[in-house]
């Protein structure tokens, strides 16, 4: 119960208190000064709240001392229930009940949750520890300026207690003893609270005090244009913060927005005052309480239901596997009703409070902005959704979300629509018309959430049928896989979205390599037959028979048998010629998002593991470093995602902010890296070396290359703070640093081999299954990105030697299977189709599926929805344009 209030109550403020954060370190890099910032603008954004809860506040007073004189003489008079008889018909008469002497703290209970949020967020926030700024050594930890003795003194908390009871004085003065014991009363417990706590939460509050204390002597101030001048403070602070910004940043994009929105501001208000009268008289409306209460609980619901239920269920409804077993959270249910708790708290309790503490004069305005806000924010999510490509289990976007000036100007017009039309529904008195189709939304999106919980329950249930069984704790790092010294071995590892196109700067970076990699060949010129996983990677196991064309022909066979077949049919030609097989973490395996190793139930010769994501904890405790689980950040950043949904295109970069969702700590998008980095890091202990005569062959699926973080280089590894980039042209690309990390602890591996014996007897081939979603390098014209097609391809053949060379023959990844059994099983075949497994096929262009649908659909479906008049054919070179030829002119 406690967390789920927390979730409510306290989660939206520590989320604002955390957007803060990060914007002053982006802006000022000092974690002190941050802290600061977090305190003015927390002060500032409450300034309503206080000024309505002074009106409060006064108001109690104002009653308290009316009917102070005759509440007494009741109570000097009569005894018992007869006193508590006529004082409640007292109050009654009068309109007041003692309950509303609650009011009078409203200035307290207003500090609580921002309190409690600020407690709990600067308590746990790593990158202020072991930080110092100015006299305080560690924010991370109490300020212990000075000893007496044994006795740690902290003088932070000390100070704060001052300016807190200072600030009261000046607030209490003329007010009843009551008031002044429970500000003094108040100031010491907070000294109790916080005396030992980090000096980043004192500083903290002892800001907000000297804010207090700046505020109360602003409010004594007798000047008749008083407001001008804060409003004048005001305007200055965001002029020198867009000046500051421009100076320090330069002319960039994001430099000239930060003081575009500065400048704007800046001035917005003034506008304001100087029209007052005129904006006043046009959005004049009339307060009809029951009306105005409706058209606001049904905005906010509607919200709720689009951002708490709607959006979360549509994400995890195409892919509920995907979601399923994280961490301690095994149904994916479980995300989206702790998001529905979040925006609960976001839309429906907070707007409430503020509705119910605003004067009837501003609760007016409330439903109406609340109306074209729920209005806006659903033309957003449905008309502007934005293409930003696959998003990941941590919300990585393939594409940062970016728009032109044009589209955010379209957007920003289109949302003016319904804020006007609000205003003109409620100046005409036609509120009624607003619910009818408020109402159809709200049931929709209920109907479409409840289809989708229905999806996701389903999908899981089907899951836990296999997946349960398979989920082992990993405790320590010890072999899975043998190769020999003695007999042969094959190598297949198709690590996911591999770049071909970095494999030369990588290895002009690091020229040592080249020797490491002795033997190898880089085919360059090889072409993918999709660019996704579910239709690229068939081939690589499959052969020709399971490119999207073949499997196409075959109309009567379900499409996930088709894919299954690929995926067993090299580790069954293996073991049906006497080969030890290993296989791991098939890709999609019996069309589930978590590889159901099921497929090989019926060949139990074929040993087969899941390893990515399986050894991340132990990398991360070995290497001492601490990241958040996969779960935590999945149950943060659902609810940043649906709210980016349905955000202006103006707002949508600021808040996505390169995958970090705007939180300070880093390591986000790292730990789905380490998912399959750890593996790679792993493999001379996960590899066993024997001396028998026995064949091996090891067919490995890598996710290391598909999840980009930056890594620290030289070396590329992974670490919480990248201080080092590398100098190469592609140094701030999360996709290089992987690739690169990929290939150098491949090469540890192969140093590994060498010393054991088994690097020349074995051969390897490094493949993916298509290349990467945004153009790095080629760009021949054509409309669609031809590295995304153009996947990894390197082979090493038995006892070649000599330095990495470089082969420009047209391959392609369907060659994989072919190139794997050549010269060890004379006249391969298909076990399932029965045809011979060749490269005959490369010698008429080959069908390359540009269209194709990435995401897993029904297992009964057949054929891949394939379009002709999007897909090309690609013969000889792929970096000519010449040879790119429309599937639609195919005869």
């Amino acid at each position: 119960m406690i967390n789920i209030l927390y979730t409510i109550i306290i989660y939206p403020i520590t989320q604002i208190l955390e957007f803060i954060f990060l914007f002053s370190q982006k802006m000022f890099k000092e974690s002190g000064i941050s802290v600061i910032f977090i305190s003015f603008a927390i002060s500032v954004l409450c300034l309503p709240l206080y000024a309505v809860a002074e009106k409060w506040q006064q108001l109690e007073r104002d009653i308290g001392k009316k009917l102070k004189p005759k509440a007494d003489i009741i109570k000097k008079v009569f005894k018992g229930d007869e006193r508590y008889m006529i004082l409640s018909t007292y109050y009654r008469q009068n309109h007041y009940h003692p309950i509303y002497a609650l009011r009078s703290s409203f200035g307290l209970l207003i500090q609580i949750p921002f309190f409690i949020a600020a407690y709990s967020y600067l308590s746990n926030l790593e990158v202020i520890k072991n930080v110092s700024f100015l006299f305080i050594r560690n924010l991370g930890a109490p300020d212990a300026l000075f000893s007496v003795g044994s006795f740690t003194v902290n003088l932070l908390p000390i100070v704060m207690t001052l300016i807190n009871c200072f600030a009261g004085a000046i607030y209490t003065r003329g007010l009843p003893g009551k008031e002044k014991i429970q500000l003094y009363g108040m100031a010491g417990i907070f000294l109790i609270l916080l005396y030992n706590s980090p000096s980043a939460l004192v500083l903290y509050w002892t800001m907000n005090n000297v804010f207090s204390l700046i505020k109360n002597l602003y409010y004594r101030i007798q000047y008749k244009y008083k407001h001008y001048l804060l409003l004048g403070f005001f305007s200055a602070a965001c002029i020198l913060l867009a000046v500051f910004s421009m100076v320090k940043y330069g002319y960039i994009s994001k430099a000239q927005k930060l003081s575009s929105i500065c400048l704007f501001a800046a001035f917005i208000p003034w506008i304001f005052v100087i029209f007052k009268e005129q904006i006043f008289r046009i959005v004049s409306i009339k307060y009809e309480p029951a009306k105005s209460l409706t058209v606001f609980f049904v905005s906010i619901f509607m919200l709720w239901i689009l951002f708490g239920l709607f959006i979360p269920s549509q994400l995890v409804a195409s892919s509920p596997q995907e979601f399923s077993f994280i961490d301690d959270y095994t149904n994916p249910l479980i995300f989206v009703f702790n998001t529905t708790l979040q925006i609960f708290g976001i839309f429906i309790f907070w707007p409430v409070c503020l509705y119910f503490l605003f004067m009837d004069n501003v609760k007016k305005y409330f439903s109406v902005i609340f109306f074209a806000i729920s209005v806006g924010m659903l033309i957003n999510v449905f008309l502007f959704p934005g293409n930003y490509g696959n998003i990941s289990i941590n919300f990585v976007f393939d594409r940062a979300p970016g728009h032109s000036g044009g589209k955010i100007l379209f957007n920003l017009c289109v949302l003016l629509v319904p804020l006007i039309a609000s205003f003109m529904l409620y100046m005409l008195k036609i509120k009624n018309i607003i619910l009818i189709p408020v109402s159809l939304c709200i049931f929709s999106l209920l109907g479409i959430s409840t289809v989708n919980i229905i999806k996701i329950n389903t999908s899981f249930n089907e899951l836990k049928t296999y997946y349960v069984k398979e989920q082992k704790e990993i405790q320590e790092v010890s072999p899975v896989f043998s190769l020999s010294q003695t007999g042969k071995n094959i190598v297949v590892i198709m690590l996911d979205r591999a770049a071909s196109v970095f494999m030369p700067f990588i290895f002009d970076e690091f020229p040592e390599l080249k020797e490491t990699y002795s033997g190898f060949t880089f085919y360059p010129n090889t072409v993918s037959f999709n660019g996704y996983t579910r239709i690229g990677a068939p081939p690589v196991y499959g052969g020709y028979e399971y490119t999207p064309e073949e499997i196409n022909k075959r109309k009567d066979i379900p499409l996930v048998e088709k894919h299954n077949q690929s995926l067993i049919m090299l580790p069954r030609i293996f073991s049906e010629n006497d080969f030890s097989i290993c296989v791991t973490d098939p890709p999609y395996a019996n069309y589930n998002q978590k590889s159901d190793l099921s497929i090989f139930d019926d060949y139990p010769e074929i040993k087969s593991y899941i390893t990515d994501s399986q050894y991340t904890d132990l990398w991360l405790a070995e290497h001492d470093l601490k990241l958040p689980k996969t779960g935590d950040i999945i149950k943060r950043n659902m609810s940043w995602y649906s709210l980016l949904k349905g955000l202006p295109l103006f707002f949508r970069q600021p808040i996505y902010m390169d995958g970090s969702w705007c939180s300070p700590e880093s390591g986000q998008r790292l730990r789905l890296t380490l998912n399959g980095y750890a593996v790679l890091d792993y493999l001379p202990r996960l590899t066993k070396i024997t001396d028998n005569n026995i064949n091996t062959a090891l067919i490995m699926t890598n996710n290391t290359t598909h999840e980009g973080s930056f890594l620290q280089a030289p070396e590329y590894v992974p670490i919480i703070t990248v201080t080092n980039y590398g100098n190469t042209r592609f140094a701030k690309e999360h996709a290089y640093h992987v690739n690169a990390a990929a290939i150098r602890r491949l090469a540890d591996w192969f140093n590994f081999l060498k010393r054991e014996n088994v690097y020349d007897n074995t051969r390897i081939i490094l493949v993916s299954d298509h290349g990467p979603e945004p153009n790095f390098i080629t760009k021949i014209g054509l409309p669609f990105n031809v590295d995304q097609f153009n996947p990894l391809l390197m082979v090493k053949d038995f006892n070649t030697s000599g330095e990495i060379k470089t082969d420009f023959a047209f391959m392609s990844n369907a060659d994989v299977p072919y190139l794997s059994l050549f010269g060890i099983i004379e006249k391969p075949e298909n076990p399932f189709t029965g045809n011979e497994i060749s490269i005959e096929r490369k010698k008429e262009p080959l069908y390359i599926a540009i269209s194709g649908s990435i995401h897993i659909t029904g297992k009964n479906d057949n054929q891949f929805s394939l379009d002709p008049k999007i897909d090309y054919l690609v013969h000889d070179n792929i970096f000519s344009a010449e040879n790119w030829i429309p599937a639609s002119g195919k005869k």
